[in-house]
């Protein structure tokens, strides 16, 4: 038994409102990176549904910077390491790591030789280094700050200079290498937010949070002028976050906090060009904090974590790339194999993997999310759940923290269909033809809601609190079960009492297989068969009509189950747990498993089958997997 990952589907890079994001393009002008949680993200232009991940920091990462040779990735994160790391293996093999500065770093510049790094951010009295890539040594020092350095550039011809902005309203010129200070620059009225200089290293600008973009001459540091400053109505209103240069060094492009991104001439020295993100909304959510231009590739992003492409001929992005920002924390997937996923800031998407999309002319590719429409609030969805019963109408209820449960259809949420429980719900099950719902509430009641109403129900046969439920596919042949496993470690069966008193009746059918409370629950494809999962990790499988033990084998996980999936055949099931990995089990060879170690960083959320050999998992990194399992 292998597996192979087949399919990454990236999460959205990580944003926090008021500061810059920086964005990285690779000398080819073909890929992007970005930093989401401890993850770097390197990702195709024009196909943004390639992507690939580095995973080997160990804190926040912050920044990645393309080195000019290509050959390498130098990235930072929040406790002041930079990592460099080959760019072009699969493996991305870690070339050297350093801790420069004793807090986050902000930016990364590599020189035109790709031999010195220059790292700048947040340290205590020293807030940035340039070093060199391989050894770490010394060649020069980042002075003449006293608050956080938010941006820095690398001059890449002779002779080499450099420059850095920071929140103390300021800039530094370096002359190089060895890198020293050469001239302290006061021209903004507010923290500087960005620098770049052009790929003709004739010119660098500068901007700021007072709107300006400052000019300056790329040899000496000398003030230039300040940009389109005779044409004042066509100033950015709000922050400007990020800057970059067209590859002619004719333009630049702005990102600012008032949603608009806008081109300059140079040259001409004026306004040629707005693009306004989220046309007349003033929500925060379309204030752009970043950008790239990297040959015909322009990309400028939004604070809620949109990707937005640009051209200058169009008012509008021409293409926006949505994904999760924060963890999953929620998933379900429907018989028309649409993959709906819930993150932690309460943005819910669609991954849709079945043949009729692909063959769709206007279907987003498999690896781009598209938004569920439709209000959800802030709130983080705690769990999901899919009716099995119709393949043409995606019928699938979401439990938010926020007590309530909000139903999709067709990837739109049905808003007024948005039930009160009284409390979080810790899980949910829905039945085939999506119009009951049982859950297990945070409060340890159960509640049985059927057509928007619902209805606490006695749970009888015990007095533990309830954790977690499951209900069987109506189509197994026998009485449609309702299992709930309890904070004692038990699991009962009942069946569901339907009309105007919805009740839980037992089957006198209890299942004693675990030692830690339960946490999720998976009938097998012909309900004749219960898997069942606890906070320690192990997951034991017993038939529901007698519940006799099958197996209690499956325990190679070292932390609390979050989900189970059965494939479609039922001789073979998947687990997420929080350690972060997914493993594939055998009904017939207990012992015999796939262990797909840290398949997500922070833990893995939801696993389900595609089909018998493919496994989609989604978890704590913001991040989709698909898992392509061979069976020897």
């Amino acid at each position: 038994m292998s597996f192979v990952k087949k399919e990454y589907f990236a999460p959205a890079p990580a944003t926090s409102r008021g500061q810059a994001v920086r964005l990285s393009a690779d000398p080819e002008g073909e890929r992007f990176a970005y930093a989401n949680g401890k993850t770097i993200v390197i990702r195709s232009f024009s196909e943004p549904e390639k992507a690939w991940e580095y995973t080997g920091h160990t804190a926040t990462t912050t920044v990645a910077r393309f080195a000019p040779s290509g050959y390498y990735v130098a990235s930072g994160d929040a406790a002041g390491h930079v990592r460099i790391w080959d760019a072009k293996g699969e493996d991305h093999n870690l070339k050297s790591q350093f801790q420069p500065i004793g807090g986050r770093v902000n930016d990364i510049a590599w020189d035109g030789e790709s031999q010195r790094v220059m790292a700048v951010g947040e340290g205590r009295g020293n807030y940035g280094a340039v070093f060199t890539y391989d050894t770490g040594t010394s060649v020069g020092s980042v002075s003449g700050h006293s608050r956080q350095i938010n941006a820095c550039a690398m001059r890449q011809r002779r002779p080499f200079r450099a420059i850095t902005c920071s929140d103390d309203q300021t800039s530094v010129f370096y002359h190089g290498a060895p890198y020293k200070f050469a001239t302290l620059m006061a021209d903004h009225k507010g923290f500087v937010q960005d620098a770049r200089f052009a790929p003709s290293d004739e010119y660098f600008v500068t901007v700021g949070s007072d709107s300006r973009i400052m000019l300056y001459d790329a040899k000496t540091g000398e003030l230039v002028r300040q940009v389109a400053a005779a044409s004042p109505a066509d100033a950015h209103t709000g922050t400007i976050f990020a800057v970059s240069w067209s590859p002619d060094s004719r333009l630049i492009l702005t990102s600012s906090g008032d949603r608009t991104c806008r081109f300059w001439d140079i040259e001409a020295d004026r306004l040629v060009w707005t693009v306004r993100i989220g046309g007349e909304s003033a929500s925060p959510d379309h204030q752009q904090v970043g950008n790239v231009w990297a040959g015909k590739h322009i990309v400028s992003l939004s604070l809620c974590g949109d990707i937005n492409v640009l051209q200058m001929d169009a008012a509008a992005p021409v293409k926006t790339v949505h994904g999760h920002q924060k963890p999953i924390t929620a998933a379900a997937l429907t018989p028309s194999k649409r993959l709906y996923t819930g993150s932690y800031d309460g943005r819910l998407c669609t991954w849709d993997f079945s043949d009729a999309s692909s063959a769709a002319d206007d279907a987003l590719p498999l690896g781009v999310a598209a938004l569920v429409q439709g209000s959800t609030g802030d709130a983080r969805p705690e769990t999901a759940a899919a009716a099995l019963g119709d393949r043409d109408r995606d019928h699938v209820a979401f439990g938010f923290l926020d007590d309530t449960l909000r139903f999709v259809e067709n990837s739109g949420v049905a808003t007024t269909a948005s039930v009160a429980l009284g409390a979080a719900p810790r899980s949910l099950a829905i039945d085939d033809s999506g119009s009951v719902v049982v859950a297990a509430l945070a409060d340890d009641s159960l509640v049985v809601c059927r057509n928007g109403r619902p209805t606490r129900v006695e749970v009888k046969g015990t007095t533990a609190a309830p954790r977690a439920v499951a209900m069987s596919p109506a189509g197994s042949g026998q009485q449609q079960l309702v299992a709930v496993g309890f904070q004692d470690e038990s699991v009962h069966l009942y069946e569901l009492r339907d009309g105007d008193a919805p009740a839980l009746v037992p089957t006198g059918t209890k299942i004693a297989a675990n030692s830690r409370e339960i946490s999720v629950l998976a009938f097998s494809p012909t309900g004749d068969l219960l898997a069942t999962g606890d906070a320690a990790g192990k997951i034991a499988v017993s038939k529901t009509g007698t519940g006799e033990l099958v197996t209690s084998r499956w325990s190679a996980h070292s932390a609390r189950v979050y989900a189970i999936a059965w494939s479609p055949d039922g001789a073979h099931a998947a687990s997420a747990s929080l350690d972060g990995h997914v493993i594939v089990w055998s009904l017939e060879q207990p012992t015999r498993r796939i262990i797909i170690r840290n398949a997500h960083l922070g833990g893995a959320a939801a696993v389900f089958f595609t089909d018998n050999e493919t496994v989609v998992s989604a978890g704590a990194d913001a991040g989709v997997k698909v898992w392509a399992i061979t069976y020897d």
